[in-house]
């Protein structure tokens, strides 16, 4: 090559450069600005409840329980639930393949402290109980409320017979345990078998001595438990041996915290109470059959458009979830199904499970699978929690530019400048999201370019009432009051 052809090649190369350069550049922000859009959104919001969970009495009750209280009607519905399934008995049944279910529920109310109101959605039900007591004698069984220990503890309640004790025939228990998190301490000692106690309980097996030389057992048990808990003592609790084992999935796990704060909350009328508790000790009657005389003696079915709409969700309900850990703590979807619709076919009185009841019944599983979802999710409780509060402070900040809300990708580009991490950002809004009550809420708008509904962030308006109960004058009801 000439010393002319270097020169012009040279000077070719040095023409061409930067517009290489300058193309490579720009094919980069094209490729940048795709992937923006296919930016996977996972932030999980707190689970919403829906109307089909409050079926027929139970719905009732929990609207008049929260009127003009902030309760949250998912939480005063799960107690009651609880209470009316431990009070059924074992003489109503429902066969599935040769395994024999009894409506026996195991409920874990999940809020955080001071803001789930755990003590206060119990209280209705309380007052109901004492009613029923007063009025209708014999009609429910035991409730305990003293904490559980051990095994022998939790048989003697409703032991076999005992020394110079006789034999409890009733069996029927409510355990209401507020510290859920002492269960959990207590069954990681040494020796203790509590655990598997709770798990013979929710099976409806007898409940056997360790040891031989503790003889305290109780057969045929009938127990429901509604437990209370704390998100992060939940997880920090929550060993893999316990939800590998069945012990975890064998509580309906519900998060509801108060949707508001009432200095002087109302209390419910005792002439609404007395009717509440009428209507519900009739229910009892109802279910209990000639419990303890008879046992199995009250079969129940599903009438043929339920089975059909029961074969067409069943795979649902058993299919797998993505992480291992959510799968096996929602392991027993489809029983727990089946014994909430027992539930709500009970409630009308009938032995007869429509799709109605399966329908009402789904969707507080579903509500569980969401419970499971968020608060098994990825949150920050780490040092680097100061971080993820001052980085949701910046989107509040941002975010009262845009009332309309702002996706995750505007949230990167515009708020963050693209100087923080997609998932630091996406802590910071479940951050927000959990708070109480949630400062900012999670909106669907159109469809992105790859088909899927986008998510959009704005700020709640404070003033939304859509998630509060209807007053006593709306819904018709000062009658009875």
């Amino acid at each position: 090559m000439t010393e002319e052809q270097k020169e012009q090649l040279a000077k070719l190369e040095a023409m061409t450069k930067p517009i290489s350069q300058k193309a490579t550049a720009q094919v980069r922000k094209r490729e940048k600005a795709v992937d923006d859009d296919f930016i996977e959104d996972t932030v999980i919001a707190p689970p919403k409840p829906n109307d089909p969970m409050f079926y027929g009495f139970v719905g009732e009750l929990a609207r008049i329980a929260s009127q003009g209280t902030g309760l949250n009607r998912v939480a005063v519905s799960t107690a009651f639930l609880s209470f009316l399934a431990a009070n059924v008995g074992r003489d109503t049944f429902l066969m599935v393949g040769d395994t024999i279910h009894h409506p026996r529920l195991f409920t874990l109310h999940i809020g955080r402290s001071g803001q789930g109101g755990k003590g206060d959605s119990q209280q209705i039900t309380h007052r109901i109980r004492r009613r029923i007591e007063n009025t209708h004698s014999g009609l429910l069984g035991l409730s305990h409320s003293g904490g559980l220990s051990s095994r022998e503890g939790l048989a003697g309640l409703i032991h076999d017979g005992h020394g110079e004790n006789k034999a409890i025939d009733d069996k029927r228990l409510w355990v209401i345990e507020s510290e859920f998190a002492n269960v959990l301490h207590q069954s990681r000692r040494d020796g203790n078998t509590l655990s598997t106690a709770l798990r013979d309980a929710w099976d409806g097996s007898d409940i056997k001595p360790a040891t031989k030389s503790r003889s305290v057992a109780s057969s045929a048990p009938h127990i429901g438990i509604h437990a209370n808990i704390t998100p992060s003592e939940l997880k920090e609790l929550a060993r893999s041996r316990d939800i590998n084992n069945g012990f975890f999935n064998r509580f309906l796990m519900v998060y509801s915290e108060n949707i508001d704060h009432v200095a002087f909350p109302k209390p419910t009328p005792q002439t609404v109470i007395d009717n509440l508790a009428d209507q519900a000790a009739d229910i009892i009657q109802y279910a209990k059959g000639g419990y303890p005389a008879s046992t199995n003696g009250q079969q129940m079915h599903l009438s043929e458009p339920a089975q059909t709409y029961y074969t067409n969700i069943y795979k649902g309900l058993r299919k797998p979830f993505d992480s291992e850990i959510i799968s096996a703590l929602l392991e027993r979807r489809a029983p727990y199904m089946l014994r909430l619709a027992m539930l709500f076919a009970l409630t009308n009185k009938t032995h007869v499970i429509e799709p109605k009841h399966l329908q009402a019944a789904l969707a507080w599983v579903n509500y569980a699978v969401d419970t499971v979802k968020f608060v098994f999710a990825d949150q920050s409780t780490s040092p680097q929690a100061r971080e993820t509060r001052a980085n949701a402070d910046k989107i509040l900040s941002f975010l009262q530019s845009y009332p309309n809300g702002a996706s995750l990708k505007e949230l990167n580009n515009d708020c963050f400048k693209k100087n923080l991490s997609s998932p630091k950002i996406q802590t910071a809004l479940s951050y927000l999201l959990s708070e109480n009550p949630p400062l900012i809420e999670q909106i669907d708008t159109e469809k992105g370019a790859n088909g899927r509904p986008k998510k959009s962030y704005r700020i709640k308006n404070s003033t939304d009432k859509t998630d509060k109960p209807q007053s006593h004058e709306r819904r018709g009801l000062v009658a009875v009051i």
